[in-house]
């Protein structure tokens, strides 16, 4: 499912424009959530289209809650300063005018609930927001320690983008798909692009508490596009090799993020039959009893 402006504005408390910053309350059953996003001026002027209405295809909802998952990890972090250096200028320049269209303002509320979005679920019986009170244990770890550091957030960005160029390009999705995070702390894309990939020693730099975590979301991410390869396998038994993951530490973390990509996945199509489970699992070199169980486990947990 795609958020959108009209999607959440029924629980929207309050919404406030601070110089070049969206605040807004949400409010989903009696409590409160408060969440902030960046204005971006659209230079193509998208009168009244908000930039989070998008392609309605099975994948793009996909990467959509993916991405809202990388941004609860990274704390507000990556997706916290959006805009380039120069982006940020246009932003400065026009604040004191106050000329920011309803669109832009519409889509940075957008962005400040996508900050506070794993709180939530949209139950589509209701047509109503509900509080997610029994998240997946992959969804429980990253909440429980989102990355923090900089140093952390970055070395995301760099293991994110190497995977990306393991099966030899880098598609224009998959290059949107970037682009939608990075920020100064992290690099442009051009320049994560750049960078010599990671070597043990940066590796070894992680925070104890933010390995386990970065790896998590590399698999996460690259088991979303559905062609999980050898070359992409490879790579990430490099990096849990680096990261001083034992084996079984290894595969408990990529069957955590092959459980949370099938309820991606199941939430994104609606519905999924036993065979299309199936069919999803062989994809992303998931076992398919494990991936049934996944699909029985949340079928318990969210009742």
């Amino acid at each position: 499912m795609e958020i959108t402006y009209d999607l959440i504005k029924p629980i929207i408390l309050e919404e406030k424009a601070e110089n070049s910053t969206m605040v807004c309350k949400f409010q989903v059953e009696g409590e409160v959530f408060e969440g902030k996003g960046t204005i971006r001026i659209d230079s193509k002027d998208t009168g009244s289209k908000v930039k989070n209405m998008v392609r309605r295809t099975v994948m793009s909802r996909m990467r959509s809650s993916l991405m809202r998952m990388v941004r609860g990890a990274v704390g507000g972090g990556m997706a916290g300063n959006i805009a380039s250096m120069a982006g940020n200028e246009v932003v400065r320049a026009n604040t004191s005018h106050n000329s920011f269209s309803a669109a832009e303002k519409k889509a940075a509320v957008v962005k400040a609930f996508e900050r506070v979005a794993f709180n939530f679920y949209y139950d589509e019986d209701s047509r109503s927001w509900k509080i997610a009170r029994r998240l997946s244990e992959f969804e429980k770890r990253l909440k429980a320690t989102p990355l923090s550091s900089a140093y952390d957030k970055k070395t995301l960005a760099r293991m994110l983008i190497e995977m990306a160029k393991a099966d030899g390009q880098i598609a224009a999705e998959e290059k949107e798909f970037f682009q939608s995070f990075l920020d100064d702390d992290t690099g442009s894309f051009a320049q994560v692009m750049r960078e010599a990939p990671l070597s043990r020693v940066e590796l070894e730099e992680v925070s104890t508490e933010g390995r386990e975590n970065i790896f998590m979301i590399t698999v996460a991410v690259a088991l979303s596009d559905k062609d999980f390869d050898q070359s992409e396998k490879d790579k990430l038994y490099e990096y849990a090799e680096m990261m001083s993951f034992e084996e079984k530490k290894r595969d408990d973390l990529i069957k955590l993020a092959q459980d949370y990509t099938i309820e991606n996945a199941i939430h994104a199509s609606g519905n999924m039959s036993r065979e299309e489970v199936y069919q999803f699992a062989d994809q992303i070199g998931m076992d398919r009893s494990e991936a049934e169980r996944a699909q029985i486990r949340m079928s318990k947990r969210l009742g």
